[in-house]
């Protein structure tokens, strides 16, 4: 494959047909915007973290400290939409070196606690070192890498099937405050006499099928007849009455369980993703044997995804998805 044809390859998903039709103008002002943007240049700003990043490098592949790092033999390049990549024979070696390999701890030394995990170092060398423009996240909440401006997070789970951990949600407080108010008006009702089925779960421990019940129990206390009465006379039902105002608000008022579990799963993902890589960024997941998979991030795809609440989940505080079920 040609330089021309990689190039018309990556960008074929943007077309309504898979390849740009000549006869059409809007494909052909596509076209033209798409290679305006390819022949730009990037500037690509070397930073500390970089400098570091190829220290770790040499160390690992035993080289001195003037010597130039190798380029990798296979073509590494980011390809359009989410795609799998395996490193090459050649780099095997390599990677295999450069896998478990990480800087320290911002302020500690070498062999004490790692600052990244498995996986980013070794995909840094792969793509940065076969030109393409990467670069190291510079603050904690950056990304962990970014190629040109699209942000890469880095993962190395054993498979890339499953739920992959996004990471703590406790800098989201409106979802915080959300779940907090569903899940404490479904312990009320339990306290109530209105059992909910399935298990107990709580903010910080469910999976996403369980917000069905629970906004079911959310929908019943707001059709208590005379709520707006009720709420005028006494405490308990105006704060009921205004956490479910405040739900409806903020999930566009759904109209039943499934369709306000849906809102809300979407909500804490979309918030997670939006800031790490970002939206039009990727997960990619660095398996040992030298398998990379690439999911790219389409947050406008979460929201009527009829996978999302089987493949969500949270534990220990902690997101969940299934990468491959919501943007394979």
């Amino acid at each position: 494959m040609d330089v021309i044809e990689q190039f018309l390859h990556s960008i074929s998903y943007k077309f309504p047909k898979g390849y740009p039709d000549m006869a059409d103008p809007k494909d052909v002002a596509l076209l033209n915007q798409l290679i305006a943007e390819s022949t730009k240049p990037v500037v690509i700003h070397e930073s500390e973290e970089d400098a570091t990043y190829d220290k770790v490098i040499r160390n690992a592949l035993g080289l001195k400290e003037d010597e130039t790092i190798p380029q990798p033999k296979g073509n590494y390049s980011l390809k359009g939409g989410t795609f799998e990549e395996n490193v090459s024979a050649q780099d095997k070696l390599a990677f295999d070196k450069l896998y478990n390999t990480a800087p320290p701890k911002k302020g500690e030394e070498e062999g004490e606690t790692k600052g990244v995990g498995n996986g980013e170092v070794v995909l840094y060398w792969l793509y940065k070192y076969s030109d393409n423009p990467v670069t190291v996240g510079r603050s904690g909440d950056d990304t962990d890498l970014f190629f040109g401006d699209i942000g890469v997070e880095v993962k190395a789970y054993t498979k890339h099937t499953g739920k992959i951990g996004l990471g703590r949600f406790g800098a989201d407080k409106e979802n915080l405050q959300l779940l907090s108010i569903i899940f404490g008006i479904r312990a009320l009702s339990e306290a109530l006499g209105n059992k909910a089925e399935g298990p107990s779960i709580n903010p910080t421990n469910f999976k996403g099928t369980d917000l069905i019940p629970a906004f079911e129990q959310v929908l019943e206390l707001e059709k208590i007849p005379d709520l707006d009465r009720l709420a005028s006379q006494y405490n308990i039902f105006a704060t009921i009455k205004q956490n479910i105002d405040v739900l409806n608000e903020k999930l566009s008022n759904p109209t039943d369980a499934k369709e306000a579990a849906q809102a809300m799963a979407a909500k804490m993902v979309s918030s997670k993703l939006s800031r790490k890589p970002g939206n039009g960024g990727y997960l990619a997941n660095v398996l040992k044997n030298g398998s990379m998979k690439f999911f790219k991030i389409d947050l406008t795809s979460i929201e009527d995804n009829e996978n999302l609440l089987e493949n969500f989940m949270v534990k220990q505080s902690a997101i969940h998805i299934d990468f491959g079920k919501i943007f394979g």
